[in-house]
């Protein structure tokens, strides 16, 4: 029997819901779970050696790389990453950002600024006054849209950003601190299992009908060409507007 490839390594993921079916059948003890931004920083500063990033993090490095053919991604409505209003997107004249995700809000500064100019201005505070539009990404937006209902406007930032490109939006993918096939082959593999196992996923869940629904008809688990060109698109309008550094693209290589 091969060993497997991921034994020993550190590795890390967002704690979201939607992350469960890529680290659904890996050792609990090897994960690390973080928040998006910390995330990104453990890994970074060489404390991971595998990590499931927010690609925002590493379009900023500047490289990276990353497993193919597995991703956080979406085609139109991700449910789970949204703008809470009283009213209409283009009438948010301020919106608070969510600190723990630089990904969702560089989205957001992107569709703003290139859609939307002159219409928003995007706050940072860890106190948001009460009725104020908002940022609100994975389960803390599930828990806010299932307290609020129909009482506030949501504002899905996938389907923005479908409207507006034609293209799926990639929110995460595996990064490696070193390149290496067998490691890459093991988190496809994961991702099939995982795939596999989302009703047993939801049915661990609170509400396993919502998760079950979440998990296949919200959030998309490949990265194939139009999930790339999704990426490329973003990357050329994040750095057009000054959310990126100007210069070259990224030395991304895929694994």
């Amino acid at each position: 029997m091969s060993a497997n490839p991921l034994a020993g390594l550190r590795i890390g993921a967002v704690s979201y819901l939607n992350t469960k079916p890529l680290i659904h059948s890996l050792e609990s003890r090897a994960l690390t779970l973080e928040v998006p931004a910390r995330l990104a920083a453990r890994f970074l500063a060489g404390e991971l050696d595998a990590a499931l990033l927010p690609v925002f993090a590493i379009l900023e490095a500047g490289s990276g790389c990353l497993v193919d053919d597995v991703a956080i991604a979406c085609r139109g409505e991700v449910f789970s990453v949204v703008v809470a209003s009283q009213g209409e997107f283009s009438d948010a004249k301020e919106i608070y950002l969510d600190p723990s995700s630089r990904s969702s809000s560089a989205l957001l500064r992107v569709l703003s600024a290139e859609f939307y100019p002159g219409c928003h201005r995007l706050l940072e505070s860890a106190a948001i006054p009460e009725g104020a539009a908002r940022l609100l990404i994975g389960d803390p937006a599930i828990a806010f849209r299932r307290h609020h209902g129909a009482t506030w406007n949501y504002h899905d930032l996938g389907s923005l950003w479908l409207r507006h490109t034609g293209l799926p939006f990639v929110f995460a993918v595996w990064a490696l601190a070193t390149e290496n096939k067998s490691v890459g082959d093991a988190f496809r593999a994961a991702k099939e299992v995982g795939l596999q196992a989302r009703e047993e996923i939801a049915a661990s869940c609170d509400d396993p009908e919502f998760v079950s629904h979440y998990l296949s008809a919200y959030i998309q688990f490949g990265l194939g060409l139009e999930e790339k060109k999704g990426l490329k698109r973003f990357e050329t309008l994040a750095r057009r507007h000054g959310v990126l550094p100007q210069g070259g693209p990224a030395g991304i290589s895929w694994n």
